[in-house]
């Protein structure tokens, strides 16, 4: 078994879902102010709610001109769409198979919300019980960009920065801090555009490269064939 592990964001690295974010979806739904929308999406990404009614009771603290039963309906509603919408990036559960089968050890590190993770365990089912460590945003209490979720991917691992990589699509959600924590770095560019003042800024000097970057999940394993690690 090789010492490194290897750590994935899930959303639009392994897996999509519906085309608004989580925040967008409350926003559209509850005609939120971007401020709302801002303080919602802080919550519904950190907040430990395993059932609509449990988050729709946490939302309503800090949404208190949307009535409870207005939150829960909606609450209700979304839940049951993101958890039914996610989709497997082609690929992805084969590059999974095919690093477990090189040896190495593998963990997700991303920013989720309980009904995405929960269409992910469905859509993955044959290789959740092949993930060595879950690092979740919402059962964490704290995100990516912080630094704070990578120091405890790091501590859960229980192995030197050095040994971990964070393979993931954001240069600013993924490359970026685990970079700074000392990890090593595989950027999925699937979505160029998505990241074009990044790209521009990192062919200009101003920003740090990561590691390596494929263009789709299916190259990862080749990308680890045969490291000694």
């Amino acid at each position: 078994m090789k010492r490194m592990i290897i750590f994935f964001d899930i959303g639009n690295t392994l897996a999509t879902a519906m085309e608004l974010t989580p925040r967008r979806l409350w926003a559209a739904r509850l005609g939120l102010s971007e401020k709302e929308t801002r303080r919602a999406g802080r919550l519904i990404m950190t907040e430990n709610a395993t059932t609509p009614a449990a988050l729709a009771e946490a939302l309503g603290k800090i949404l208190p001109d949307r009535g409870p039963e207005d939150l829960l309906e909606v609450a209700e509603a979304l839940w049951l769409e993101q958890s039914g919408s996610v989709r497997e990036i082609p690929g992805a559960i084969t590059s999974i198979k095919a690093l477990h089968g090189m040896g190495y050890r593998l963990g997700l590190l991303s920013n989720t919300w309980s009904p995405l993770f929960e269409g992910f365990r469905r859509v993955f089912s044959d290789v959740t019980g092949l993930l060595d460590t879950m690092v979740l945003s919402f059962q964490q209490g704290c995100k990516k960009p912080s630094r704070d979720i990578f120091h405890l991917a790091l501590r859960k691992a229980a192995l030197p920065a050095s040994d971990c990589w964070m393979v993931g699509d954001s240069y600013e959600l993924d490359m970026e801090p685990a970079m700074e924590s000392g990890m090593n770095t595989l950027w999925v560019l699937s979505s160029p555009d998505r990241e074009r003042g990044v790209i521009a800024g990192l062919l200009r000097g101003e920003a740090r490269k990561p590691d390596w970057t494929v263009e789709s999940v299916q190259k990862i394993p080749g990308f680890f064939a045969g490291k000694d690690m």
